[in-house]
């Protein structure tokens, strides 16, 4: 008993040490990972312009080398501006309005293999104006698919000032193949209450393989019924002891009709065999700014537009 017991704690302190070695090696594969990865810090400013506001952010480690890859979502209370690139260090988005009362956009970084993720405030003042108007913001702004899916996103349309007219909807650079959907197309906000649509950006996946010749039951009684009752009358009157010769030459003809009807029958089918159709090579895998755009008709006479960028990644 005492040696069972001797050889059952051996196997225990083996299979521990093993666990253990494995932990450690875990442990320092997580280590390396996150010492990988800088610590960055984000700073973020913004300049009015004739068209809007832009909002430029900042990434760079502690040391101040900039960031080169990722991106920077620009965030309020009431929903994403929207977000950019990082691009030499800096990321850029330009609005041309603010949604009513906002008092604070904080730029978070997503973060990259190399650089860690971080996000900074701004407090800012934005004026309210005295004509009706409306704000135009998404969640999420960045999505990522693999071809063949969809990503829906929540655009949300704010009222300001007593805003009540009708916005439509539509969305501009969305690669080949894909195409935005929103749902509803049109939104009305009553009684200054925010009202949304569901906008889906679906996209292809390759296709093209594996198609099938399908043939109805008039093409194969034209390549198969019909050739065979023509073959089988020129046959019947080409035995035939018979002097006419008009029935030996209407076999021949009948002959002649069955063989071409047999060759017309199958030609289809020879060329889909040897010329098929072209595949659909589907959504490209890339990156792509898609412009989701609103407008309204503010009592039948002037127009009032707000554009929003989603960032699209196929995979």
């Amino acid at each position: 008993m005492n040696l069972r017991l001797l050889r059952h704690g051996i196997g225990t302190r083996a299979a521990s040490k093993a666990a253990g070695y494995l932990l450690g090696v875990w442990m320092v594969g997580a280590g390396l990972g996150a010492w990988a990865q800088v610590a960055t810090r984000t700073h973020v400013s913004m300049a009015p312009e004739a068209r809007g506001t832009t909002f430029t952010a900042k990434v760079g480690d502690i040391a101040g080398n900039p960031a080169n890859s990722g991106t920077v979502s620009f965030e309020t209370a009431k929903g994403s501006l929207g977000s950019a690139f990082v691009e030499n260090g800096a990321a850029t988005l330009t609005v041309d309005k603010l949604p009513q009362g906002t008092r604070t956009v904080t730029a978070t970084y997503s973060g990259s293999d190399g650089f860690a993720a971080s996000s900074s405030g701004l407090s800012i003042s934005a004026d309210a104006g005295t004509l009706p108007d409306f704000a135009l913001t998404g969640s999420p702004t960045t999505v990522s698919v693999s071809p063949g899916d969809f990503a829906n996103i929540t655009v949300t349309v704010t009222p300001e000032n007593g805003f009540n007219d009708t916005v439509t909807l539509s969305c501009s650079g969305v690669p080949a193949t894909a195409k935005c959907v929103f749902s509803p197309a049109t939104v009305t906000p009553l009684a200054n209450q925010a009202v949304t649509s569901t906008l889906q950006i679906q996209t292809q996946a390759a296709s093209g393989k594996g198609n099938t010749l399908v043939r109805s039951p008039s093409s194969i009684a034209y390549a198969i019924l019909l050739p065979g009752v023509f073959a089988l009358a020129g046959l019947g009157a080409l035995r035939r002891r018979s002097g006419i010769a008009t029935l030996r030459v209407l076999g021949f003809v009948a002959l002649l009709i069955a063989g071409g009807l047999g060759l017309g029958g199958c030609s289809e089918r020879y060329g889909y065999l040897n010329h098929p159709p072209s595949g659909n090579p589907g959504t490209f895998p890339g990156t792509y700014t898609i412009t989701v755009s609103g407008y309204a008709t503010l009592n039948g006479t002037s127009v009032v537009g707000h554009t929003l960028d989603v960032t699209l990644t196929v995979k």
